[in-house]
């Protein structure tokens, strides 16, 4: 809602500051926000001359601040201040009353300063110091706002009442933040005599020395550590504890949150974990997701493939269950390898006397990732079939991976779909044979989420990254089976990476595989090309429910034709063994996504064909589904044709394929899929174009671009010609022509 004080403090500011060349103008709208405090901080920075001017409320900008002189009540007769009529606009965004733009800190300034310190926990002094500046000009806010915790924003001006002169002034409103996470460490290097100032907490770990400090500290029922106790306080309150007592004593009260806390995060029995008291590995869990990364634990994850030797050392090292890739390749050109189970590891896994749970995971670490349509389904029925072929028993877990820093909106908007997604798989017996479950990896918050809406059994965390805003101050999920904490070289030769899991008992993995699990190097082969024209084909558009069966077999699918406006078609897939083209051959284009991103050539080509569909009058996001579909196919090629035949029928082709199956799936083999449309002409004004042959080409190539990623460039084409042919191929299912979807 517009504020006619924001209002003002917005127009003041263009008019002040316009004439800069380092300001950046501000909508005069009247409504505050992010864009508004970056203005405060500009002008600031320009103010007082600060070396970059950003808009950024940073190290430098605060230091700044604190070297500055209070100011105090003034008179009405003095010389107003540029730096009190920035803290009266800061006070408007901030929704206090200062009275006017006048640049006299008079009573309504004071008043609304005094105001403000309250609502932050501040001592009341009415004077404008550097937790003014900081507080006002930041993006936090001091009030409770709708949604917000009261005993959450307790804590937070608990936490400004105490240790603001160490860690900065931080928000008041009630809600979880970043910054109110990270807190606590700062509290605590303070308290420890670590710190002065910390001008920056995203810089603060629990590191070597705050470990080294802590060490020689004990917390337990009736210990003299208040400043300490207050901050374990916090933190059991942060992750979900009945905590909702916050002085410097231990209480009994407090002992009971702190051993139900130690049983609910696995850290009960470890060496170093007295129950109810608190020690080093208890206060590093309290305070950060991974814990101590030197606590002892019984489970691991890898993406090497693991030699009899290997097991058999991880198992007298303590370690019970190991996650394994089902899929997949690691690391980029000569470094790559493969990462996915096979059968004679399986077996070198738990003839060792170790279980071993699967892990899913080709792609999972951006967020576009889980955009492509249909990725869900295409990596359930993908994880499915291929634990059903290394012979997982009954009702195994499937960790499906989401292994980015995930925020809440796209947890809703990306993660929650594509979990919907794998479960309406897991629900079809023809795809889940053998009942599995799915499980989640990801961020504390995340896998809280997923599992919240049913589509998740368990959770495997992803604690070892601590920055992750789904695990910064968020309780880990009570269905959490395993718990990546740590990463290092396990030693004992031959050397491997390894992450070090906690386990909780609720997966035990699978100590024993199917007999029937045993695959050949034929039916990996068959299935690694299975694999492949599923995910080009659901890049492409195809659906479950396109009639398509996408599991691989040599030979062809004839779709129904379908016809109208003069034009019958005849769709047919082909998949065979080998690539449908040569290198040389026309029209053909290369593909290398290998390591995550498009060459410069195909991002070249893809922009062209995006400019030419527009001069077409395609209204369609064409490089957005070429750059799906170059991802998909990630090493290989794709080709184009159009044929005219001797019965005055036309047939357009798109041919994908790959001759390197070894570092797409990590199998040796080539593999290659052909579209054909046979376009057969019934109008005679329909017909009429099949003469215009070169026309025609390019013009059928405009609007199958969806399908294509190539084209040959051509000069812009007559509307009408381009809207004629697109009346007939929208109706070419189940290939999504221009985006174009329709059900058979």
């Amino acid at each position: 809602m517009a504020d006619s004080f924001v209002l003002e403090a917005q127009q003041y500011l263009n008019k002040t500051y316009g004439h800069n060349s380092e300001w950046v103008p501000l909508a005069e709208n009247g409504v505050t926000g992010g864009l508004m405090m970056e203005g405060l901080v500009r002008a600031f920075q320009i103010d007082h001359d600060l070396e970059y001017v950003t808009g950024y409320l940073g190290p430098a900008t605060i230091n700044t601040m604190r070297s500055l002189k209070d100011i105090k009540k003034m008179d009405p007769s003095d010389e107003p201040s540029k730096d009190v009529k920035l803290i009266q606009c800061a006070l408007f965004c901030k929704g206090y009353h200062a009275g006017g733009i006048t640049g006299i800190y008079y009573t309504n300034g004071v008043n609304a300063v005094k105001q403000y310190q309250e609502d932050a926990g501040l001592t009341v002094t009415g004077v404008i110091d550097w937790k003014v500046w900081q507080g006002l000009l930041s993006m936090g806010w001091f009030q409770l706002v709708p949604g917000g915790d009261p005993t959450l924003r307790e804590i937070q001006r608990s936490i400004n009442t105490d240790w603001s002169s160490v860690i900065g002034v931080q928000p008041c409103e009630g809600v979880m933040s970043r910054n109110t996470a990270l807190s606590l460490v700062g509290c605590l290097q303070g308290a420890l005599g670590l710190q002065e100032w910390i001008p920056d907490l995203a810089s603060v770990v629990f590191g070597p020395a705050t470990q080294s400090a802590f060490s020689r500290h004990s917390l337990y029922e009736g210990c003299a550590e208040p400043a300490l106790v207050k901050i374990a306080k916090y933190a059991l309150y942060f992750y979900g504890f009945d905590q909702r007592e916050f002085s410097g004593t231990f209480t009994s009260g407090m002992r009971l949150n702190v051993v139900n806390f130690q049983n609910d995060y696995g850290l009960t029995g470890l060496d170093g974990v007295v129950s109810g008291q608190i020690h080093l590995t208890t206060m590093m869990s309290m305070l950060t997701s991974r814990g101590n990364p030197n606590r002892p634990c019984t489970g691991g994850d890898t993406s090497q493939i693991l030699s009899r030797l290997m097991c058999d050392n991880l198992k007298a090292a303590g370690y019970n269950v190991i996650g394994r890739y089902l899929t997949g390749t690691v690391g980029v050109g000569a470094a790559e390898r493969p990462k996915y189970l096979t059968p004679e590891e399986i077996k070198n896994i738990q003839d060792a006397g170790l279980s071993v749970f699967p892990i899913y995971q080709d792609g999972g670490y951006y967020a576009d990732y889980f955009k492509i349509s249909g990725r869900g389904s295409y990596d359930a029925v993908t994880a499915l079939r291929t634990a059903a072929v290394l012979g997982f028993p009954e009702e195994t877990v499937i960790y499906f991976a989401v292994d980015f820093d995930c925020m809440s909106y796209q947890t809703e908007s990306l993660i929650i779909p594509y979990f919907r997604q794998i479960a309406n798989a897991f629900r079809q017996t023809a795809f889940n044979t053998k009942n599995y479950k799915i499980g989640i990896y990801g961020p504390r918050e995340v896998c809280r989420l997923v599992s919240a809406e049913g589509l998740a059994e368990y959770s495997f965390v992803a604690d070892m990254s601590t920055g992750f805003s789904g695990n910064l101050g968020f309780p880990i999920p009570s269905n959490w089976a395993f718990d990546q904490f740590d990463e290092f070289t396990f030693e004992p030769s031959p050397a491997f990476p390894l992450d070090k899991v906690a386990v909780s008992g609720r997966d035990g993995g699978a100590r024993k595989n199917d007999a029937d699990g045993a695959v050949t190097t034929a039916a990996m082969l068959q299935a690694a090309r299975s694999k492949f024209t599923r995910r080009v084909l659901s890049a492409l558009g195809f659906t479950e429910n396109t009639g398509i069966d996408l599991e691989f077999e040599v030979g062809e699918q004839v779709l129904p034709p379908v016809a109208g406006g003069g034009l019958i078609i005849r769709p047919t897939v082909k998949e065979m063994v080998t690539v449908p083209f040569g290198d040389d051959s026309f029209g053909v284009i290369s593909i290398d996504t290998l390591n995550g991103e498009i060459q410069a050539g195909l991002s070249e080509t893809i922009s062209e064909i995006q400019g030419v569909s527009t001069e077409a009058s395609v209204n369609y996001d064409v490089s957005g589904i070429l750059t799906d579909v170059a991802y998909a196919v990630r090493s290989g090629a794709m080709q184009y044709s159009f044929t005219i035949n001797s019965d005055g029928s036309g047939t357009f082709s798109i041919s994908i394929g790959t001759d390197d199956l070894q570092s797409v799936e990590g199998v040796s083999g080539t593999i290659g899929i052909q579209i054909d449309l046979d376009i057969q002409f019934t109008d005679s004004t329909a017909y009429q174009w099949i003469e215009q042959s070169e026309t025609v080409v390019r013009i059928v190539a405009y609007v199958s671009l969806a399908l294509l990623g190539i084209a040959q460039g051509a000069p812009s084409l007559a509307a009408t010609v381009g809207q004629f042919l697109l009346e007939y191929f929208k109706f070419l299912i189940p290939v999504p022509v221009l985006g174009v979807k329709t059900n058979i």
